[in-house]
């Protein structure tokens, strides 16, 4: 279930409505075995951050493309940007609820900035869940622009992951950019403050992504989002397999994903 509250008639999302995370991945953005890790991420609610330095890197298609892996029960709801006073959430359920800020940024009116900002973030130790978009070209910058608004330590360590695109030239002058995701981490605050911990991770769009051992990224999601699988590599793999074969058999629209998803879940989880 998706709300989206408007600003007046309307409505603050910009991006493309019919791209799905087939697409983000025939784009070259992720490859189907991180498709199967941002699905098990997702799965679990996780609150993400996806980020990146230019403008057009493909931040905000590769993030609602992620929405299509919350579960079916998952109430999405839409803040407000500058409009938004928070006073509603009291009715949700905040188990049940996954909040969307289209981006964290003084740009426009329909994103979040300032006060609202840690508002937001203060929302999360209730037991909601947040994702959106920044402008950041690593996860550094990321916690940079979120201590300058004023959010805690603590509740920058209750975001789940961030994930961040770089945008690299064509061969050619006239060749469309290469946008594509390098870095996947989760946060944790320790003794010595913010600490990353990288879940997948590349230097360029030719090369495969490297993960942590099974043993260590078992570790990572069970301590950070109760993910108990005895093998999160294999969980990986099969959410990945099952979105390549949707490929193969030519599932087009994201509504037949969406679908996809909701009938794997049906079928395979409790």
């Amino acid at each position: 279930m998706v709300r989206t509250p408007g600003w007046g008639d309307w409505y603050f999302r910009r991006v493309d409505e019919n791209l799905s995370i087939l697409d983000v991945v025939k784009f070259g953005t992720i490859d189907f075995k991180l498709a199967g890790l941002l699905w098990l991420l997702m799965e679990h609610r996780a609150s993400v951050i996806v980020a990146a330095g230019p403008i057009w890197a493909g931040k905000t298609t590769l993030f609602h493309a992620m929405l299509d892996f919350l579960r079916p029960e998952i109430e999405q709801v839409s803040l407000r940007g500058y409009e938004e006073d928070f006073k509603s959430l009291g009715s949700e359920k905040p188990e049940n609820t996954y909040l969307i800020t289209e981006e964290i940024s003084n740009h426009s009116y329909e994103y979040l900035w300032g006060y609202q900002v840690i508002k937001a973030f203060e929302c999360l130790p209730r037991g909601y869940a947040l994702g959106g978009t920044t402008h950041a070209r690593n996860i550094k910058e990321v916690a940079q622009v979120l201590n300058a608004l004023g959010v805690p330590l603590p509740l920058m360590a209750s975001l789940g992951a961030v994930i961040t695109l770089q945008v690299a030239h064509g061969k050619y002058y006239d060749d469309e950019p290469i946008r594509y995701v390098d870095t996947v981490s989760t946060v944790n605050l320790t003794k010595e403050g913010l600490v990353a911990q990288i879940l997948a991770t590349r230097h360029s769009p030719d090369e495969k992504f490297v993960y942590p051992p099974e043993q260590e990224l078992y570790k990572i999601l069970f301590n950070k989002f109760a993910i108990k699988y005895d093998n999160v590599s294999s969980e990986i793999e099969a959410r990945g397999q099952f979105l390549s074969q949707l490929r193969d058999e030519g599932t087009g629209s994201r509504e037949q994903v969406r679908k996809a998803i909701s009938e794997f879940y049906q079928s395979r989880l409790p």
